[in-house]
């Protein structure tokens, strides 16, 4: 009786053909996981650029000193269009003399920015512009669980001076 259950555990360790399957079992789940987070980060840098360069062209009509909190608005949902939905975008507009007295704003634990307002200032002044998002992550179960709280704080931030118009 001793030899038939050496000999059973024997041929159970021994046995290969369904190894492939275990290891394909154990193995796709991380692979997939990196693939789809590889996905997020390229879509989460495509977003990123593209508020960059709403927030550039943008910051032109501030610097001419022809525009209202509409019509910045409506040129950054222009240019942020079709990756980023218009009615998640914040932003905080300040201006002053120095960029020494300018302050950005800070990110809150949710994912969106401390303050927000717009103030264009005028000839000559300083202004800080700050765009953000705040994306949900398709992934956002895994960063929940490493303290992201399920969003991507995506920001841009821009100094300049105003012309002399």
């Amino acid at each position: 009786m001793k030899n038939y259950y050496k000999k059973t555990y024997l041929s159970f360790i021994c046995n290969q053909r369904a190894a492939t399957a275990v290891e394909i079992a154990l193995i796709m789940p991380v692979f997939l996981l990196v693939i789809f987070a590889w996905i997020e980060v390229g879509f989460c840098l495509l977003m990123l650029s593209t508020l960059d360069n709403a927030a550039r062209d943008a910051s032109r009509l501030i610097r001419i000193g022809s525009v209202t909190e509409t019509a910045f608005k409506n040129a950054v949902c222009a240019k942020a269009s079709p990756f980023i939905p218009c009615a998640g975008i914040i932003y905080n507009v300040q201006s002053g003399t120095s960029f020494a007295g300018l302050t950005p704003a800070t990110t809150s634990a949710t994912g969106t920015l401390s303050k927000t307002g717009f103030s264009a200032g005028s000839a000559g002044s300083e202004v800080l512009l700050q765009l953000g998002y705040s994306k949900p992550s398709y992934i956002s179960g895994l960063l929940g669980a490493a303290g992201f709280g399920g969003n991507i704080l995506l920001l841009t931030t821009l100094t300049f001076q105003n012309e002399s118009y």
